[in-house]
């Protein structure tokens, strides 16, 4: 895992920016400090497909010798700082919704998020509703929409980031600490090869 995140590295298409971004206004991972005291930050985790930033907080950035981030946070006084996310997304692209179905002769169409996690290198993502795609149009509906897979080869499957964008509420879990306020945010994302289930 430590030779993938290497910075500098290549580790998704170009056209792909992800941002942790704690000064957007009014979302519920925007902070002024974090819970060390560190400015909250706008940070590119991948720009143009290259990695290359990493959230840290004070321990963190000492140990691999790199730049606190304001990410440090907790759900309460009683837990440490550990690092977590504030408000991360994905930046939008260049494709309309209608260009994004075109050419896809059977696909499925994951609609919103219900939550998510990794182990590892692999994901699981579970969506709030989904339609089939037929011959570039959406069809029926369908049912508990799953998606899994590797985390680094599916950055490398997307070929299409929609031009629209939109932030989620949510709460993140990490070291026990459960229901952190955080948002995730990006516009409609196609991605060539993904595992899906669902009914």
């Amino acid at each position: 895992m430590q030779e993938i995140l290497t910075l500098g590295k290549p580790i998704a298409i170009p056209e792909l920016n992800v941002v942790d971004d704690a000064t957007v206004p009014d979302l519920p991972g925007t902070m002024v400090y974090d819970d060390e005291g560190v400015p909250g930050q706008r940070k590119y985790l991948i720009k143009e497909g290259i990695l290359t930033q990493r959230m840290h907080n004070l321990e963190t950035a000492g140990k691999m010798q790199e730049s606190p981030t304001g990410n440090a946070r907790v759900l309460n006084a009683s837990y440490p700082p550990i690092v977590r996310m504030t408000n991360t997304a994905i930046e939008s692209g260049s494709y309309s919704f209608e260009e994004m179905l075109q050419g896809i002769d059977l696909g499925v169409y994951a609609v919103k998020m219900l939550g998510g996690q990794t182990n590892g290198e692999m994901f699981t993502f579970a969506a709030a509703a989904g339609f089939m795609i037929r011959d570039g149009q959406l069809a029926e509906p369908v049912s508990d929409i799953t998606l899994s897979g590797n985390v680094f080869q599916t950055l490398k499957d997307i070929d299409a980031i929609g031009a629209d964008s939109t932030y989620a509420y949510g709460g993140c879990g990490k070291a026990n600490q459960v229901g952190l306020p955080v948002s995730v945010g990006g516009p409609h994302v196609r991605i060539r090869n993904v595992i899906v289930g669902g009914r």
